[in-house]
């Protein structure tokens, strides 16, 4: 085998149109959920495992814990139970908790990085 028979070129040239249209079916076809398309187009709700607000979250956190918990139903919802997607909900809610704590603690321009291990020697 030479190379002219490895490549072959279609003697159809692709125009503008054909392309977009192409294009276009193709990305409206990845951006569909598989599941949503299966289900009927029902995505599950984020707000069954999570529960109530807790009083020491703020509400723009807790719309982050909804966010996460959306993404994880979107992306693994089909293969969690409904325990797992409890216990889910509880990490996610706990998680920011910490991250809301660590948010809180102010940083100045000069101040250096958290990830900097500092030795002393011990006073004598």
């Amino acid at each position: 085998m030479n190379q002219e028979e490895k490549v072959r070129i279609p003697n159809e040239v692709v125009s503008r149109r054909r392309f977009a249209t192409g294009f276009a079916a193709a990305a409206a076809v990845t951006l569909v959920p598989a599941e949503a398309s299966a289900e009927g187009g029902k995505i599950p709700a984020a707000g069954g495992a999570l529960g109530s607000k807790p009083e020491d979250l703020s509400t723009a956190d807790w719309d982050e814990v909804h966010a996460r918990y959306a993404n994880l139903l979107h992306v693994y919802g089909t293969r969690l139970t409904e325990a797992e997607k409890h216990r889910a909900g509880l990490i996610l809610t706990t998680n920011q908790h910490m991250l809301a704590s660590i948010r809180a603690f102010e940083v100045q321009n000069g101040d250096p990085s958290a990830c900097t291990l500092r030795l002393y020697e011990p006073e004598s």
